[in-house]
Order: C-alpha cells, then sequence, then structure tokens
C-alpha cells in the first residue's frame, strides 16, 4: 500500500507526470541556489571576523569550503523529500511508530553522511586539515555540525509536510466544490423533471377535455404540443438558455392555451431587444403563465389577460408575469410550477436574485423576478 502524499488519506494520486518531473527539477535548482546564498553569506562573515580580529584569512578558500558544506546538504535534500513523503511522520497505531522510526533513522543518516562528505572535502583542499587522521576528522566535524544538520534535516522534513498538507487541502477543497456543484446540478434537474410531467399531465388533460367538444381543434392542440415537446427535448439537461427560446416555447404553449380557450385569454409579450440573447432559467416562463391561467381565469367564461414582461436594469435582468385573475386567496399555498422556479432560481443564482409574489382577491397576481444579466453569445465564446 503507498502512503505518497495521496494515498495516505485515501486520495488517488493523479497529478501528471510531466508536471511532478519540472517541480522536481525547479525544486534542485532552487536548493542549489539557496545553498550557494547560504555559502556566500558565510564566507563573508567568516572573511569579515577574521579581519576583525586581526587574522585575516583568504575568501577564496572559506567560499569553496561553505560550497561544499552547503551543497552536500543540497545533494541529500531530495533523499530527504522522497523519505518524508514515504514514510510521513502522521497517521496512528503502529504504522505510526514505524515512520518515527524511519524518520530517527534517515536523521542519523543524514548527519553522518553530510559530515563525512564535507570531511572528505576539507582533507582534499585544506593541507591543514589533511595532516589530521580522517577518523579524528570526522568525529571534530561530527560534534560541531550534528545540531545543525539536524535542524537541517527536521527543517526539510517539515518543509515537505507542510506541501503535503498543502496538496492534500487543496484537493479536498477541489473535490468537495466539484461534488457541491454536482448535487446542485442533480437538484435542478430533479426540480425540472418536477416542471415537465406536471406541464405534461395538464396539457394532456386539456385535450382530453377538448376532445368530446371539437375533435379538430384537439387534433391541432396535438399537433402544437408534439412542436413544444421538440424543443423542451432539443434543451434536455440544459439548465440555461436564452430568453427568446423561452418566449419561442412560451408561445407554442400559449397557441395550445388558445385553442382551448379562444378569444377570452390574451397573452402580451412586451420584451426589450437586448434582454432576448440574456441567460435565463428553462421552463420558467411557462409554468408561471400557466399558473395564472389555471389559478387566475380558468373557469371564468368573461377570460382575462397575462403580461410578460422583461427589461435590463443595470447588470441585472428583470422580468415579470402579471394577470388580471381573481388573485391570491387566504391561505394560498404554491404549487409546483411557483415552487419549483422559485427553488430553481435560488440554487442557480443564490442570493444575487429576486422573487417576489404579491395580488390579493379580486387584483390578480404579480409575479417578478431579478437575475444576473449575461449575454447566452457572449458566455457560450468565453
Amino acid at each position: 500500500m503507498r502512503t505518497g502524499e495521496y494515498s495516505i488519506l485515501g486520495l488517488p494520486r493523479s497529478a501528471n507526470q510531466t508536471v511532478v518531473r519540472d517541480r522536481q527539477q525547479r525544486f534542485v535548482l532552487v536548493s542549489f541556489v539557496v545553498a550557494t546564498a547560504i555559502a556566500a553569506l558565510y564566507g563573508i562573515e567568516r572573511y569579515l571576523y577574521s579581519r576583525l580580529i586581526n587574522d585575516p584569512i583568504a575568501l577564496g578558500p572559506v567560499f569553496a569550503a561553505g560550497l561544499v558544506f552547503t551543497y552536500a546538504w543540497a545533494l541529500l535534500t531530495p533523499a530527504v523529500m522522497w523519505a518524508a513523503r514515504r514514510f510521513p511522520v502522521w497517521g496512528s497505531g503502529r504504522r505510526r511508530a514505524e515512520h518515527w522510526g524511519i524518520q530517527l533513522v534517515a536523521l542519523g543518516s543524514f548527519v553522518v553522511v553530510h559530515v563525512a562528505i564535507f570531511s572528505l572535502a576539507s582533507r582534499l583542499f585544506d593541507p591543514v586539515v589533511a595532516a589530521v587522521s580522517p577518523l579524528r576528522v570526522f568525529e571534530q566535524f561530527l560534534l560541531s555540525w550534528s545540531v545543525l544538520d539536524a535542524i537541517v534535516f527536521c527543517s526539510l522534513v517539515s518543509v515537505q509536510q507542510a506541501v503535503i498538507y498543502y496538496s492534500v487541502s487543496r484537493d479536498r477543497a477541489l473535490r468537495a466544490s466539484q461534488l457541491e456543484a454536482r448535487l446542485a446540478q442533480s437538484q435542478l434537474q430533479m426540480l425540472r423533471m418536477q416542471l415537465q410531467p406536471h406541464f405534461l399531465f395538464n396539457t394532456l388533460h386539456s385535450i382530453s377535455a377538448l376532445m368530446h367538444k371539437d375533435v379538430r381543434r384537439a387534433d391541432s392542440m396535438i399537433a402544437s404540443l408534439s412542436d413544444l415537446l421538440r424543443m423542451s427535448l432539443n434543451n434536455i439537461g440544459a439548465q440555461e438558455a436564452p430568453l427568446q427560446s423561452e418566449l419561442d416555447f412560451l408561445q407554442r404553449y400559449v397557441e395550445i392555451m388558445s385553442l382551448r380557450f379562444g378569444d377570452r385569454l390574451k397573452v402580451i409579450i412586451d420584451v426589450s431587444e437586448e434582454t432576448r440573447d440574456a441567460r435565463v432559467p428553462t421552463l420558467f416562463l411557462q409554468p408561471l403563465v400557466e399558473n395564472a391561467f389555471r389559478h387566475g381565469f380558468s373557469d371564468s367564461l368573461a377570460g382575462g389577460t397575462v403580461s410578460v414582461r422583461a427589461r435590463r436594469a443595470g447588470d441585472m435582468l428583470w422580468c415579470e408575469i402579471v394577470d388580471n385573475g381573481r388573485g391570491l386567496r387566504a391561505g394560498h399555498r404554491e404549487g409546483i410550477g411557483l415552487s419549483a422556479t422559485r427553488q430553481r432560481l435560488a440554487h442557480l443564482y443564490g442570493d444575487k436574485h429576486t422573487f417576489v409574489l404579491r395580488g390579493a382577491p379580486g387584483e390578480g397576481v404579480h409575479v417578478s423576478m431579478s437575475i444576473p444579466f449575461t449575454s447566452y453569445e457572449r458566455t457560450a465564446a468565453d
């Protein structure tokens, strides 16, 4: 079982290997740049101190020794990082104890190997050190540098663990946002599936009622329903569409209702040209107009009028559906059309929308809403 930065927390390792390789190369380059900078600062400090105590030394040999010392760190860094990633110090139980033991062994190995490299280089380039026995040189350097080496090792391990935690946290946040988006999409699709059977049932019921009165009109209504369903299938799965598409869909629905009610119903559409390509929720006008028909004056011999208006107000799209029917009665409860539309707006736009329903007996019903204005064509191009 892998214990890399992803599999240890149950996350799949899906990083692009080319990207990983590029990052590793950049990390090695940065390590040597940092090592060079540390060696330069150390050499300058040693040189200035020697001048201060009137025992000047040459800057070149000091800088060379510093480079050997810090470059040895840089050479060992990839191995330290690999061990920190392969045997992370978090976890619980036996595995955690094993990894801590491995890291302690790695710490001792890091110190010993680094001191050995520096001791060998010092004997090669410093005649004074070369005159001392190798074991004596190693012991002296081990006593001098073991604490610093241990601090460097722990710092490298801490950096690696921080990188792992950051990567895992970022992946978790990304996955959470993706899951949230998929959940919202599923909820919106469920709401839409509620609307479509609801509308289809009501239309078929109207056809059934008309079939016993006027077969020719019922046949025309079936043809119009066929066109309407074809338009609905064109946008299946889509949560938003151009306002013009919704107006075309609404027009087919009005034709069906006109075949049933004749001149008793009148629909006025007043939509500004600049709003016709605006993004709106699919199937959002028809349920509201249907609600006005069914609850406003479906049983009224006098009929009535429904007005549909749309305007742009700054960065918002404002729409309203107004009827002159019997209005809202006391204890009114929202049906599928209104409640599903309200929920879809909340899912799609959050607090960036408004939805207001008002009315009184004998005063008709006024539904108004506003959503962010976005051009459908411009969004598709982006």
